[in-house]
């Protein structure tokens, strides 16, 4: 980013209002140093457009980090001193192309991460615009990577020419090495070795030879050890071939500074393109260090405006090390000078750097801890004057030195300035100084300016009181412990506490009692009232925190149970279209098999000349499914369920589910117990219906006795209902066994004494199937294959119980 023009922000402000401190806080969450050099260098900017986009930059790095993206530079270093090498025709070492490889495969590898992601999301336009501004490299990355490893050495693969001399080298050094060591394991020779190694000494291979019989191994000595023991000795055998192994050196050496010239020469057609991405890469790595720092400081991007003005909304100094109180403040909206005042150490100065240091840190592309609403307006001149600035060396007093500050300040004031001073007009007499202070702050809102400044003179708070645009506001204090709440209150003067804090430190009653007195009867008055406004604010303020927070409790809940009424309609959506999915194919799949048997019992009716085959009507199907319908919710009840029935033990009754008709021998507490033919069933009292012919009158209680005729025709009329034979031929056995199944169920249930399997002879594997099946069933009294006439070991008859 492009500062603010010299004269604009001194490095003086930027130090009182700690500034560089701050950046020295977000350096760290670059990742590189080129990054943490940038975010060190980072200065505001004039143009309200500038400092925007910058802030929204920063903004999409954040939402790129918060969907996982990353965009990592570690290992990239300065290479604009290598490039202006090349740049001048001298050759680069191999570590120099290495670096510049890596930073644009870094460049490159980020680019793309941030291109993937902004097709997926659509939420980094700038970002992704950014990157994309990055110069085209690829084919030098390409060379440089076909040349160079990581390490920054010359690869084989970087000509053909180096190739060959490699493996020739390779070849020549394994013979050279195989020559010395079998001179090193020759019996004759190694009893003249210190040691039975091979080694190497001004690049030709060596053995170490005793220095008492080096004369007895003919070669050239080209090295001795420092205890002069040992020399080392070049076999004359190994001469010529170590010669040419050097000579395979030298040349490889000249392959290699060829490449790396020819490698030079080509980083150097891309200057101008490495420069502007290695600017690029540092621009990237700054934007994103602001945008981590942001996350874990959960600082957000403010509203920049032209007006003169600021307002933060729950503002945090970034460099309090306890957790801060969050800070509400403005000026410049609906006063231009804001009179802080309030007790020492309870944070007025706090107050004022945070605003002067807020008002840097966002022209300067950096988020601040704050929340929404907290708007920044643009001012071209701030100062700011803190501390005392007294100089022995220059003679010169607090006082002198607050007035030379204030005087730089006020030749500078207009309508875009913003005036920050601690303590103004102190150090001297306090009357004079209140005034001095008065007409000060007069002066700068005279020429359009803005301030802010601390003070503890009534008289300022009174001005503050009686004049427009002109606002108190104090540091909230605790009269019960003694203790600063560091809670800014606007339109609130602050009191002095200096009696109750005297108190507090236990000095002597009667002192304070007389300094009371001397301080006049009009002045204690005056306390007392900012004493009670202060404490006024402070509960209005502990209210409305309450009500916020029961506020934010109400949503929350609000938003639970939208929430769950949300995934409740959800879920109930999917359970009916599951149910009535489930139920469709049950009915299918019932019709289908129910058909089916039908068919297959009408065809062996026919062929026995029988009437008890099993006829199915379209009729009770729908009522069946209707009956499906009504039992899993799908469908609301027609008619209200009839009450359950009063019954007890003997009593005959209906059970409307069988269509049956049965004899209560038990009542329990929820179900009764039925007998039904020769069965016994659980079923609700709502299932049961009396038999008007039972015996019992309903309304008198007395038991009646029905007929054995009539209970003998529904008995005869079900029975007439059941199938006599069931067909099964044709079936698996895990196909036919839930048919026979049922078919034992109607027939119990119909009072039938047997039942025909008929399941044809074959291979004998459906017939053991199903009377493997018989034999554990609880229905079946006997199971005997039927005689030859009637189908033999092709049908079984079944005896019920």
């Amino acid at each position: 980013m492009i500062g603010f023009p010299a004269g604009h922000y001194s490095r003086a402000l930027l130090q009182a209002l700690e500034f560089p401190v701050v950046l020295e806080k977000i350096a760290p969450y670059a990742t590189c140093e080129p990054g943490a050099t940038a975010v060190r260098a980072l200065l505001p900017v004039l143009a309200v457009e500038d400092a925007e986009a910058e802030l929204r930059l920063v903004d999409d790095a954040s939402a790129y980090l918060q969907v996982g993206g990353e965009a990592a530079f570690g290992g990239v270093e300065h290479v604009g001193a290598a490039i202006d090498w090349a740049e001048k025709g001298a050759s680069l070492s191999g570590t120099d192309l290495a670096r510049i490889a890596h930073t644009e495969k870094s460049l490159s590898d980020a680019g793309s991460s941030i291109d993937r992601a902004d097709e997926e999301a659509r939420r980094f336009t700038r970002l992704t615009l950014t990157a994309r501004t990055r110069a085209d490299t690829r084919e030098l990355v390409r060379a440089l990577a076909s040349a160079i490893d990581e390490e920054g050495a010359v690869l084989d693969a970087a000509s053909a020419a180096l190739a060959k001399l490699r493996r020739q080298r390779r070849t020549l050094h394994d013979e050279v090495r195989e020559h010395l060591t079998r001179i090193v394991r020759n019996p004759a020779t190694a009893k003249l070795l210190s040691e039975p190694i091979v080694t190497v000494r001004g690049g030709r291979y060596v053995v170490p030879v005793r220095a008492e019989v080096a004369g007895e191994l003919a070669g050239v000595v080209h090295d001795q050890s420092a205890s002069g023991n040992t020399v080392y000795v070049e076999p004359l055998a190994a001469v010529a071939a170590n010669n040419r192994l050097r000579g395979i050196d030298v040349a490889e050496e000249r392959e290699v500074a060829r490449i790396l010239s020819d490698l030079s020469a080509h980083v150097a057609r891309y200057a101008d393109a490495l420069r502007a991405n290695g600017a690029l890469i540092i621009r990237l790595d700054s934007v994103f260090a602001r945008a981590r720092w942001a996350l874990e400081n959960h600082a957000l991007r403010p509203q920049l405006s032209d007006e003169r003005a600021v307002r933060i909304n729950r503002g945090c100094h970034p460099l309090l090390a306890h957790k801060p109180v969050p800070l509400d403040a403005a000026v410049g909206e609906s006063s231009d000078a804001l009179i802080l005042s309030g007790p020492n150490m309870g944070g007025k100065t706090v107050v004022l750097k945070t605003i002067g240091l807020f008002c840097l840190l966002a022209y300067a592309g950096v988020p601040l801890p704050a929340a929404p609403g907290t708007r920044i307006g643009r001012f071209d001149h701030i100062a700011c004057i803190i501390g005392d600035e007294q100089s022995i060396a220059d003679d010169i007093s607090s006082f002198s030195a607050h007035l030379r500050a204030l005087r730089a300040a006020y030749d500078r004031a207009g309508p875009r300035s913003l005036v920050l001073v601690d303590e103004l007009g102190s150090g001297t007499e306090p009357g004079a100084g209140a005034a001095l202070a008065q007409a000060f702050v007069e002066g700068v809102l005279a020429r359009g300016g803005a301030a802010v400044v601390t003070t503890h003179y009534t008289q300022l708070k009174v001005f503050a009181a009686s004049v427009e645009r002109v606002t108190n506001a104090s540091m909230l204090f605790d009269s019960e412990s003694n203790q600063p709440s560091y809670v800014l209150a606007m339109g609130v003067p602050g009191q002095s506490l200096a009696f109750s804090l005297a108190r507090s430190l236990r000095l002597d009653q009667s002192l304070i009692s007389r300094a009371e007195s001397l301080l006049g009867s009009e002045a204690d008055k005056l306390e007392r009232a900012f004493a009670q406004l202060s404490a006024e604010s402070e509960r209005w303020r502990l209210e409305r925190e309450q009500l916020e927070r029961e506020r934010e409790g109400t949503r929350g809940l609000e938003a639970q149970l939208k929430r769950k009424l949300v995934a409740f309609e959800r879920q109930r959506s999917d359970w009916d279209a599951a149910s009535a999915t489930a139920l469709e194919k049950a009915v299918r799949s019932v019709r289908e098999d129910v058909l089916a048997q039908a068919q297959r019992s009408a065809a062996d009716s026919r062929r026995r000349g029988t009437a008890a085959a099993m006829r199915v009507e379209p009729q009770q199907l729908e009522a069946a499914r209707a009956e499906m319908r009504r039992t899993l919710g799908l469908v609301e009840p027609t008619t209200p369920a009839p009450a359950p029935a009063a019954v007890r033990p003997g009593d005959r009754v209906t059970v409307r589910t069988l269509g049956r008709v049965g004899v209560v021998s038990e009542v329990y507490e929820r179900d009764v117990l039925v007998s039904v033919g020769n069965m016994k069933t659980v079923v609700s009292p709502s299932d049961l219906e009396l038999e008007s012919g039972s015996g019992r009158d309903e309304a008198a209680g007395q038991i009646k006795r029905s007929s054995p005729g009539a209970v003998h025709a529904i008995a005869s009329a079900k029975a007439q209902e059941a199938a006599t034979t069931i067909d099964v031929r044709g079936m698996r056995v895990d196909e036919a066994v839930p048919l026979v199944d049922k078919a034992l169920d109607d027939a119990s249930l119909s009072g039938l004494a047997s039942l025909r399997i008929v399941h044809g002879k074959g291979t004998g594997q459906l017939s053991k199937g199903i009377r493997d099946f018989l034999s554990g069933h609880v229905q079946v009294g006997h199971a005997a294959f039927a005689g030859d006439p009637d189908g033999g070991s092709g049908v079984t008859v079944v005896t019920l119980r």
